[in-house]
């Protein structure tokens, strides 16, 4: 059977390619910040939330379909975009996908009624979906295996200063209605910065896959590798784990802003920022999770995972504590809790994320987090924005909806999440085995 090197032309041969060094690190800066415009491209919305439910006269249901549907779309496509990411070409699809996501958010700042805001969206969710696979395999593939806990813990910062950055100057801006544009202008201006790093990323180098088999292009070929990591118990749990951290992630993202409006009566630009302080802290999570789990790993094989059931359990004590405090109307208090729920929140992802790539091989690892985020959106993430707007609207009226009520169903989802990668840290060292066995790298 002929053999091929998979990719194009613009990939470095797999003898002259190099882990580490200056050409990775400068692939590790670029799409960290894609990473980070990602996420503000996700959090403008959560920050504009209330002004758009006002200005469209929405429901919170309404306002919660605005976030899910971005989840569902990127369940769907996130498998085949990962394909594409592994048998064509990473950064390739990472700059397309990225200017896809652009002008949608773009088109998102132009809906006059919620049909349009809903389908624009979803456009953003058809971009991203690229990134989340492809990006990930690109950076760990570009470092040697022992680093890739540390490496992860960089990438992932580019999710709480996205959001930092998202929902902090979408609030000012929106505030501020610069050009009388009120909540529109920040989809304006987010989508520019998207745009320039999704045409940079085509000059980083992208790693080698092995030879592989012109047969394992087919269609039957991914469908036996994406069967062969469901039937791995330790992927299996940890994508689902991953999925119940990310439902209360995305409850919290989605929400937060607005239940500080409410429960606080302040303006868009204040509560923002108090979100802001949440998800600054947080920025130390992704880099403390991974170095304990990298460290505790020369001692304790199955770390990753144990440290993210760690993680996962603090974090649903944390989310009771800190909701019941802020009932109390102890404020303060309450927001000093919740800044620790922030770095609970992004801590697990490195340790977590490291799993999903470490018992695949190198040349499916972008499918390996394409089967992750499929599960993680498509079973439980993808449905917290809308479940907590129903049950905000059901425990409370048209007039005042009851997201305090709403919100007390979150922290269970973390315990289940705790669950999960437990049992995948039970099943990891035998899976481990396995996989080295059979040649893993």
């Amino acid at each position: 059977m002929a053999k091929r090197s998979s990719g194009d032309a613009n990939i470095v041969k797999e003898g002259e390619f190099r882990e580490g060094g200056p050409s990775a690190v400068f692939t590790l800066v670029v799409v960290t910040l894609l990473y980070l415009i990602n996420y503000m491209d996700r959090m403008v919305l959560s920050a504009t939330l209330p002004l758009i439910k006002e200005d469209l006269v929405l429901t919170d249901a309404q306002c919660g379909w605005l976030g899910t549907i971005y989840f569902i779309v990127v369940a769907v496509l996130t498998i085949p975009v990962g394909i594409l990411c592994d048998r064509w070409s990473r950064k390739k699809t990472i700059s397309l996908m990225a200017l896809v996501w652009s002008l949608a958010t773009f088109l998102s700042g132009m809906g006059a009624r919620f049909s349009q805001v809903f389908a624009a969206r979803g456009g953003v969710g058809v971009g991203e979906a690229g990134f989340a696979p492809g990006g990930i395999a690109y950076v760990s593939g570009s470092f040697p295996e022992k680093d890739r806990g540390k490496v992860l813990g960089v990438f992932n910062l580019g999710a709480p200063l996205g959001t930092i950055v998202g929902l902090v100057v979408a609030g000012i801006m929106a505030k501020a209605d610069i050009f009388g544009l009120g909540w529109r202008a920040p989809f304006y201006f987010f989508a520019i910065p998207g745009i320039l790093l999704g045409i940079l990323v085509l000059v980083t180098k992208d790693y080698p896959n092995p030879p592989v088999d012109e047969s394992s292009m087919r269609f039957s070929e991914t469908a036996r590798l994406i069967l062969k990591m469901l039937k791995t118990p330790t992927l299996i749990l940890t994508y689902f784990g991953v999925a119940a951290m990310s439902f209360v992630g995305a409850a919290l993202g989605h929400w937060l802003p607005t239940y500080f409006v409410r429960t606080r009566g302040i303006e868009v630009d204040k509560a923002t920022i108090l979100m802001g302080g949440i998800i600054a802290v947080s920025i130390f999570g992704p880099i403390l999770g991974g170095t304990i789990a990298d460290r505790w790993r020369k001692r304790r094989p199955n770390a990753r995972p144990t440290t993210a059931a760690l993680i996962a359990l603090l974090l649903g004590i944390m989310l009771y504590v800190s909701f019941f405090i802020d009932t109390a109307g102890i404020f303060d208090a309450a927001y000093i809790v919740f800044m620790v729920v922030g770095v609970l929140m992004f801590a697990y992802t490195a340790p977590a994320y490291s799993v999903s790539q470490d018992l695949v091989p190198r040349e499916v690892r972008s499918i390996s987090m394409g089967v992750l985020v499929f599960i993680t959106y498509g079973t439980l993430a993808g449905y917290a924005p809308v479940l907590v707007g129903f049950l905000s609207d059901l425990f409370g009226t048209p007039e005042e909806p009851n997201l305090t009520m709403a919100f007390m169903f979150v922290p269970a989802v973390a315990f289940i999440a705790a669950l999960l990668f437990y049992l995948a840290s039970v099943f990891h060292d035998r899976d481990m085995e396995r996989f080295s066995g059979q040649g893993g790298d």
